[in-house]
């Protein structure tokens, strides 16, 4: 395998000349702020199961897998052979398609607090739909979330209080309530003061882009005994973690959700969001009924997406869940034993097949305890990328199923030559939680 030389201040770079063409028409030089770094990405060509290609032709191992999205890896025959046929077919029609029922019976198998389905194009869009269904079903406005729980890039749901509020009107901002994740009192504090006008609590089982930080069972538990005391719908956003286990990670939890968000893997990499939930939830949408929930949407259900999503769920039982499962552990014990063995200090959060890192060691409960990009784990980032390795800028890996012991090992290896680099030549800091 050819280890990539990158060479992204090279102005005569494939990279550096695709991002001086594409920032000629994409403000940022992408459309996705998330995958921006400086000076500028690595632009792709293609990829082939765990390994993905730049235009320059070097190869490298894929952590990152569209952001959790391609769990199977790039181009899976299965997954392209089923698109490829039903694009002979047809790719949409504005009419129902029998591949919705086929995709919606393999999540309803699943995840037992399914009853029924609606789909939309991402996980941004199934929270909207979500959260407008709980709305609609209490009458009421409020909603609570965690400090860092990412639910897609929604104005009414910032990420963090920290964000950036350029373009949300004051007026939206009041329709939401914080509290800290895994803090017991803080959810339970929100609720008391407030439990009568909130119409649900959006958590993640598994806080994902806030860091790979596991919900207790403790506070999992309370966010479901609030909301069914105070009247409030229970919504489990499950867009990142339902690849943790074959039943959603709802199931290792113990907690029954009223309506679950999906998205990424149940679209086999296209784009695709479901929510899903309680038939006495999900009836407001049907339009038989009077007052029933308006909702639209060109491409939801599109038949490429349900024959990829179903795809990519026969290839992920629950074997396969479990052995990635293995495989985020394994990375991880090698990834702990390298930092050790090259003097760079740092804490591995994780979940199975999501993995965070964080420089320094230190206990990481919940948001406040993350420090906001962190120059180090830039670095690394960087150099990683040196050797071949790609993952997220914000320290962000996932685990796909084209992977072996063999290239996790590999992976590992790469990455703590990188780290030993990190500390010969970088001058360390420690990390800065200052919000």
């Amino acid at each position: 395998m050819a280890t990539a030389s990158i060479a992204s201040a090279d102005a005569s770079s494939g990279s550096q000349q695709a991002f001086d063409r594409l920032e000629r028409s994409l403000p940022g030089g992408d459309t996705r702020t998330s995958t921006f770094y400086a000076p500028h990405p690595v632009a792709m060509a293609r990829g082939d199961g765990c390994r993905i290609f730049d235009v320059d032709g070097n190869t490298y191992l894929d952590l990152m897998n569209n952001f959790t999205a391609l769990v199977h890896g790039h181009s899976h025959k299965r997954i392209t052979a089923a698109i490829r046929d039903q694009a002979l077919d047809g790719v949409a029609f504005s009419a129902p398609h029998l591949a919705q029922a086929e995709l919606a019976e393999r999540i309803k198998e699943r995840v037992a607090s399914v009853d029924l389905v609606r789909f939309t194009n991402s996980g941004t869009e199934a929270v909207m739909v979500a959260i407008r269904a709980a709305r609609a079903a209490t009458g009421r406005a409020l909603i609570v979330k965690a400090n860092g729980g990412y639910h897609g890039s929604w104005d009414q749901l910032p990420m963090a209080k920290q964000d950036n509020t350029a373009g949300i009107p004051p007026s939206t901002q009041e329709l939401l309530r914080w509290c800290d994740y895994n803090d017991v009192d803080s959810l339970r504090s929100v609720m008391d003061q407030e439990g009568d006008s909130v119409a649900a609590i959006l958590l993640e089982p598994v806080m994902g882009g806030g860091g790979v930080i596991t919900g207790s069972e403790e506070f999992l538990h309370s966010a479901r005994d609030l909301a069914t005391r105070y009247g409030a719908l229970l919504v489990l956003d499950e867009v990142m973690t339902a690849r943790l286990d074959v039943r959603g990670y709802q199931a290792v939890a113990g907690v029954r959700p009223d309506l679950t968000t999906f998205g990424k893997i149940i679209g086999g990499g296209l784009p695709v969001g479901a929510v899903g939930g309680l038939e006495e939830v999900m009836g407001i949408f049907d339009p038989r009924r009077d007052g029933h929930l308006y909702h639209g949407g060109t491409t939801n259900g599109n038949p490429l997406t349900m024959v990829a999503g179903c795809a990519s769920l026969d290839l992920l039982p629950r074997q396969e869940v479990e052995r990635i499962n293995r495989l985020g552990d394994r990375l991880v014990k090698r990834l702990e034993d390298g930092f050790s063995a090259v003097g760079l200090p740092m804490t591995l959060t994780h979940n199975g097949s999501l993995i965070q890192l964080h420089h320094g060691r230190r206990t990481i409960t919940n948001y406040d305890d993350v420090a906001v990009e962190d120059p180090v784990v830039g670095r690394l980032h960087a150099r990683s990328l040196s050797h071949g390795v790609s993952f997220a800028r914000r320290g962000l890996l996932n685990v796909s199923t084209a992977m072996t012991e063999s290239e996790i090992d590999e992976i590992a290896e790469r990455i703590t030559e990188a780290a030993k680099e990190v500390v010969e030549t970088e001058a360390l800091t420690a990390p800065d939680r200052k919000r």
